[in-house]
């Protein structure tokens, strides 16, 4: 019997140089529908989706940009229909994409069985002044926070703030991926401000109207206490199957993309986000940060994310695989649910740890003899997996290019070598 096909939706900017870019979440999504003997279809803007080269894309499609033009990005998805005969599934896996699908979702659904959340809970979801609103109303702790809505008024709260650090967040995340934003957020999730006169100035860099931000405090503690919670919500919003995960490293090191992660339990987190998503009403697939605040030995949310997050290789190597779970779901096939799980699976995204390693061990605060440690023990990798054992080699190749690179660099100019964040970083990852 042939399973009906699943539309993985992704969105790529592009590269004037044709630089692959890679995905983390929709690689994963591909891997696990495939590896269950599901026909995949990659829909994606451009030839620069790194994915389009694994195995485990059976078809692709390119579309128009969601940015350009909603509708006529309806209309593409839609007319697939005539293309792909019976019923079909359709799976978001970037923020603007989840974001796209939740406003479109009345006119999709007549085409596609949709695992994602509709409009109601999408909007809150996409703007985390909305999911701050939604917390405190519930008794759901949350991080000092504050969304001036010009430079005139980060002064006013610069003169009456005195908790440093803080970090200046967008309101919507994918915004500062926008060609508008990118540049004056220089790729960064977030800025760390140290002062009053550092927070006026970096505010003056990054403002533009119409792209809201937040300034919020920096929650101490490694990156340990940052625990995530992972699901696959039922159209009820109750929690069908889900996993929890701690951080162990990511990059950039204070404000980035987790590196590192291994599998925990933690009750506390599974209560307050299972409460926090059943009183939105979501539905599909999502990713609940939280980090214990040490002075007040309490978990604060962090952010709700309305997709399948990087780290879904963690869920499923441990044996939650959400992304299957959501599909079957979706036809009609349900499957038993997972709510439990082995303790201590580690994934890694190699090629980033060790930039968060060299970084932490220039600082002291890491040695090569404990990174090696951790990656000895991991599970698995973000990207290397020998059923997909071409892409991960390109990958890789790619990589370890990168780091000699860099190396014959700082021989030839004879200057410490720069920051991940810098040079090195923005060389493409495939």
């Amino acid at each position: 019997m042939t399973l009906p096909y699943a539309f993985v939706l992704n969105h790529i900017s592009g590269d004037s140089a044709g630089n692959k870019q890679l995905n983390l979440s929709a690689l994963a999504v591909v891997r696990s529908l495939s590896r269950q003997k599901i026909p995949v279809v990659l829909v994606t803007t451009n030839k620069t989706d790194a994915i389009i080269d694994s195995r485990h894309c059976h078809h692709v499609e390119y579309c128009p940009y969601l940015y350009d033009n909603e509708s006529a990005l309806v209309e593409f998805l839609n007319a697939l229909a005539e293309k792909y005969a019976g019923p079909r599934v359709l799976v978001p896996v970037v923020d603007e994409c989840a974001y796209f699908v939740g406003k479109r979702y009345d006119e999709l659904k007549s085409q596609f069985l949709i695992p994602a959340a509709g409009w109601d809970a999408v909007q809150v979801v996409n703007d985390k002044r909305q999911q701050y609103e939604l917390a405190e109303s519930l008794g759901i702790a949350i991080p000092e926070t504050y969304f001036p809505q010009s430079v005139a008024d980060v002064i006013a709260l610069a003169e009456r703030i005195s908790n440093y650090p803080y970090v200046i967040k967008p309101n919507v995340s994918f915004e500062w991926k926008l060609s508008t934003m990118r540049s004056r957020a220089k790729g960064k999730k977030g800025i760390k401000v140290d002062s009053a006169q550092e927070l006026i100035q970096r505010a003056e860099e990054i403002f533009v109207p119409g792209y809201d931000f937040m300034v919020q405090e920096v929650i101490g503690g490694r990156d340990e206490r940052l625990v995530t919670f992972l699901a696959y919500m039922d159209r009820k919003g109750k929690p069908h199957s889900y996993f929890v995960r701690k951080k162990i490293r990511q990059s950039p090191v204070d404000f980035g993309y987790c590196t590192m992660t291994e599998s925990c339990h933690n009750e506390t987190v599974v209560a307050q986000s299972s409460y926090l998503l059943n009183a939105l009403g979501f539905h599909g697939m999502c990713g609940v940060e939280w980090k214990l605040d040490p002075t007040t030995d309490t978990y604060k949310l962090i952010e709700i994310n309305g997709r399948a997050v990087n780290t879904t290789g963690c869920a499923i190597a441990a044996g939650v695989d959400l992304p299957t779970i959501a599909y079957f779901d979706a036809i009609g096939q349900t499957r038993a649910p997972v709510t439990d799980w082995p303790n201590g699976c580690r994934w890694t995204w190699l090629s980033m740890d060790f930039w968060a390693a060299r970084q932490l061990m220039s600082e002291g605060k890491l040695t090569f003899r404990q990174w090696l440690k951790e990656v000895f023990g991991v599970q698995a990798d973000a990207v290397f997996a020998l059923d997909d054992f071409r892409f991960s080699r390109r990958y890789y190749m790619r990589f370890f290019g990168t780091v000699i690179w860099g190396k014959l660099t700082k021989f030839r100019i004879r200057k410490p070598s720069t920051s991940p964040s810098t040079a090195e970083m923005s060389r493409p990852e495939i």
